[in-house]
């Protein structure tokens, strides 16, 4: 089976501009589309993640407008970015699909969820935050900070290390092995694009703070009607785990699960029992 490392990118034109997206798995009736994190491209996803979902059902992978092998401007609002993954997926004639949003990935597959409820089948939280409401908790400055929010460098391994892992051993050394893996793919006819930085990260900073400071947001979580599997860390510092809580109470239909020992990455910290988990949900 083709993985992400060997994966070759296709493009296709959306409203002009040309769209780069990674498509392979095992052939399903619905593909698991992945929305990624403030500064991600394709090129750092993490193969064993992805490569384990892979085994059981087709997965798609995407730069959004102006990231990594893709053309364009980033949006600068979410519903920007959301309406960028609709028009994305009716192009490659995805008429309805499951969606993991990962982070400021998770606030796109909200709105998905809300004002696209047509596209969607399930939905994936995975160490995200609602908009500003009761009890919704913000990461302090200097998270955001080190997260590469700043300036134009990008965050060391280091700073990964303490933005998507707890301070355990165990949780540091799998981060580090995360870390290597993410620099697999490494192919002679493409160059590798690595994380966002400079103005384009700006302006995804700026769409998260537009999204998450509109209470209206955090209302329209009711409206969220399909079913929704909410994942975090037990201790993420940057959508505090506590947010979590607080999605599973407000949307209908939502399930929980916090692992332990584990940070805002914990997807990447076991990732082929994260797949797991993902796999029962999406199959009930």
């Amino acid at each position: 089976m083709t993985s992400l490392q060997t994966v070759p990118t296709s493009f296709v034109p959306v409203n002009g501009t040309m769209i780069a997206y990674r498509r392979f798995g095992k052939p399903s009736p619905l593909p698991l589309v992945y929305v990624n994190h403030l500064g991600g491209t394709m090129d750092v996803l993490d193969p064993l993640l992805f490569n384990s979902i892979a085994k059981n059902r087709e997965v798609i992978l995407f730069d959004s407008l102006g990231i990594g092998h893709s053309e364009g401007v980033i949006p600068d609002s979410i519903e920007g970015m959301a309406s960028v993954v609709v028009k994305f997926l009716d192009v490659i004639s995805v008429r309805k699909a499951d969606f993991i949003g990962f982070s400021m990935g998770g606030g796109v597959v909200q709105y998905l969820g809300f004002e696209y409820p047509q596209l969607v089948n399930k939905l994936v939280l995975a160490g995200t935050q609602s908009a500003i409401g009761e009890g919704v908790a913000l990461p302090p400055r200097d998270v955001l900070a080190s997260a590469g929010a700043n300036g134009d460098q990008a965050p060391t391994e280091d700073d990964w290390m303490r933005l998507f892992f707890y301070f355990s051993e165990t949780s540091l050394s799998l981060g580090h092995e995360w870390y290597k893996r993410i620099h697999e793919r490494q192919l002679n006819d493409e160059e590798r694009k690595e994380f966002l930085v400079g103005a384009g990260l700006q302006s995804q900073v700026a769409a998260i703070f537009k999204f998450t400071v509109d209470t209206g947001n955090f209302d329209r979580l009711a409206d969220i009607r399909a079913p929704v599997l909410v994942t975090n860390g037990h201790a993420d510092i940057m959508t505090h785990t506590a947010n979590s809580f607080l999605l599973q109470q407000r949307i209908t239909r939502a399930q929980l699960h916090i692992f332990p020992d584990s940070g805002h990455g914990h997807l990447f910290q076991e990732p082929e029992l994260y797949a797991q988990h993902l796999e029962m949900f999406l199959n009930n």
